[in-house]
């Protein structure tokens, strides 16, 4: 404890150390999420019912830490007595410790998990604000919120809870078809599976996800004897960071174009909260990693359009590269990228075309091995198409019977009764009750809020929720609708992007929605219609909503200002609701 009127009691100096704690994290965001991340894995490994039995007292050091240092600050700041912050901080200290041991006895760990996080954050955002930091308190007060509700539905959310093509957990001489027979291959065998795939599902997937669960499973089990069970389990740690890693480089993306006020907490505020971005931090396929890469090449194309050298063009095959060693899909923002490289090397010919011409041979250098190593052993070994997609069996959810025609201009009101995804399903007679979603737009605009999985079976004891649910979905599709119209509308007015900005993100957009409904029209399930296949279209949608705001912001006239503030009132609703439909899908599953 400090005594006040000390040098060191300072508030100045306190503010200061602060600010170099910002500056630390603001440095090296990546590393600072992923220490979190691991270091919340390592407290509960991957379930709240496994949470460690150091855990309670974890947390309750933390919050007495946290209470001192508050308090402390507070007390200086105001000029108060040795004693009376020494007596805030013992009563601080004797609550937190029985906050903590009641933490670990009760039932309801998870709800006060998320208070004592969201306290955490709050409670350092209003002690330490300073309005000379006002723009980096304010996003990580986003990111930490967004990070607290994330990491509850994570820790509420079973490996085999609204997952995709999991399947299960094989041993040592058996090889299950899915995500997890995938990785539980790796972690026994050390090697890929020495024979043609396609008999085996998921197993056409590059390695790099599974790969590196694998390594994950194994350094738990040698260095805490944590059972494979509980590694595949806490194997959704390393999603919730890919996540969060996710969010980062969206905020550099906003950051980049100088987005700054509710200019930049609109459309942070959307990625940070949207529904797609938090079932992502659950899933344990291979899209929360491919996704992470994507946005990285999108981030790294950006800065070397800005500054086209070597060290950002290696940037960008290493994404690219390692995005399609998680998941061939990544190479869907290869056409984007490479219009920007044509037109800085055609903009550049006369001074720059060798040095330009290098770095393109760089490119490729690292990017194809990387990327396509695997569908070449693939197409060598054993003849296997490079775009091989694995063929789904004849199921329920098949649309066949539809033309794509059909189904893409019907927006009969029947589809919208309901908000969630419709399923064709047989009672106990075996009578076809509902129908399969067929039309992409609502069935994509329905599950990018609810995925495949959540409908009225999650709110049974919380029938309030249903309403929330349909103002939710409702409020997803105007913000989602506005900003594909803004898109459009910014193509042609000026805004902080450039022709080439432009051209680069909103070919980006396009290029992932004509791939769903290409992938929709050849692939006719209900699966396939699927927002997990253009979850960046968030953040470029919301980047537009961004440069609106910006112009709204110009403005003096009274309507200007109320559909800016309208807008982010909007988007805080959004963000709410988003966030409470998951917790309560993560506290009752």
């Amino acid at each position: 404890m400090v005594q006040s009127g000390g040098s060191s009691s300072n508030p100045k100096r306190k503010a200061s150390y602060v600010e170099k704690s910002l500056g630390i994290i603001a440095a090296h965001p990546y590393i600072s999420a992923f220490i979190v991340c691991i270091a919340a894995g390592l407290m509960f490994f991957g379930s709240i019912d496994n949470m460690a039995t150091y855990t309670p007292a974890v947390l309750g050091l933390l919050s007495c830490c946290a209470s001192a240092l508050i308090i402390n600050h507070i007390c200086n700041k105001h000029k108060k007595s040795f004693y009376t912050s020494l007596a805030l901080t013992l009563s601080a200290t004797i609550l937190c410790l029985g906050a903590a041991w009641w933490f670990r006895n009760t039932h309801h760990k998870l709800i006060m998990l998320f208070c004592f996080g969201c306290l955490f954050i709050l409670g350092m955002y209003f002690t330490f604000f300073t309005s000379k930091l006002k723009r980096c308190f304010n996003s990580l007060l986003i990111m930490g919120i967004s990070f607290m509700v994330k990491l509850i539905y994570v820790l509420g959310t079973s490996m085999y809870t609204r997952q995709h093509d999991v399947g299960d957990l094989g041993g040592r001489d058996d090889i299950f078809s899915g995500h997890l027979g995938y990785i539980t291959y790796l972690f026994h065998n050390h090697h890929l599976y020495d024979g043609d795939y396609r008999e085996y599902m998921q197993y056409c997937h590059p390695p790099l996800h599974h790969t590196i669960c694998a390594v994950w499973m194994k350094l738990l089990n040698v260095l805490f004897h944590i059972d494979i069970q509980k590694g595949a389990e806490s194997a959704q740690f390393l999603s919730l960071f890919y996540s969060m890693a996710i969010l980062i480089t969206a905020y550099k993306i906003f950051r980049y174009f100088g987005l700054d006020g509710k200019a930049l907490y609109i459309p942070l505020l959307i990625t940070a909260f949207h529904p797609c971005f938090i079932f992502l931090s659950a899933l344990l396929n291979n899209d929360p990693l491919a996704w992470a890469l994507v946005m990285g090449a999108v981030y790294c194309t950006l800065k070397w359009y800005r500054e086209p050298d070597l060290k950002n063009i290696i940037k960008i095959a290493l994404c690219v590269g390692l995005g399609m060693m998680a998941k061939l899909s990544a190479a869907l923002a290869a056409p984007s990228i490479a219009a920007v490289f044509i037109i800085v090397f055609f903009r550049s010919f006369r001074t720059s075309w060798k040095k330009l011409l290098g770095q393109f041979i760089a490119f490729a250098a690292v990017c194809f091995p990387l990327g396509m190593w695997f569908p070449l052993r693939g197409y060598i070994r054993w003849n296997i198409p490079l775009t091989y997609v694995q063929e789904l069996p004849e199921m329920p959810q098949s649309i066949k019977g539809i033309s794509f025609i059909e189904r893409i201009t019907d927006f009969s009101p029947v589809q919208l009764e309901r908000v969630f995804e419709n399923w064709l399903w047989y009672d106990e007679t075996g009578a076809a009750r509902s129908f399969n979603e067929h039309n992409p737009l609502i069935a994509i605009l329905k599950n990018s809020v609810f995925s495949e999985h959540i409908n009225e079976n999650d709110f049974r004891d919380y029938s309030f929720m249903l309403n929330v649910c349909t103002a939710l979905f409702w409020l997803a599709a105007v913000l989602a609708a506005a900003a594909f119209v803004l898109m459009i509308v910014y193509i042609f007015r000026k805004c902080a992007a450039d022709r080439v900005h432009k051209l680069f993100l909103v070919s980006f957009h396009l290029i992932l929605i004509a791939n769903l409904y290409n992938l929709s029209k050849n692939y006719p399930m209900v699966c396939s219609m699927n927002f997990r296949y253009l979850m960046p279209t968030v953040i470029t949608g919301a980047l537009f909503l961004g440069f609106a705001q910006i112009s709204l912001n110009k403005s003096d006239r009274p309507p200007a200002k109320a559909v800016s503030l309208s807008l982010f009132v909007l988007t805080a609703a959004f963000a709410v609701m988003s966030s409470l439909v998951y917790f309560i899908s993560a506290i009752t599953t």
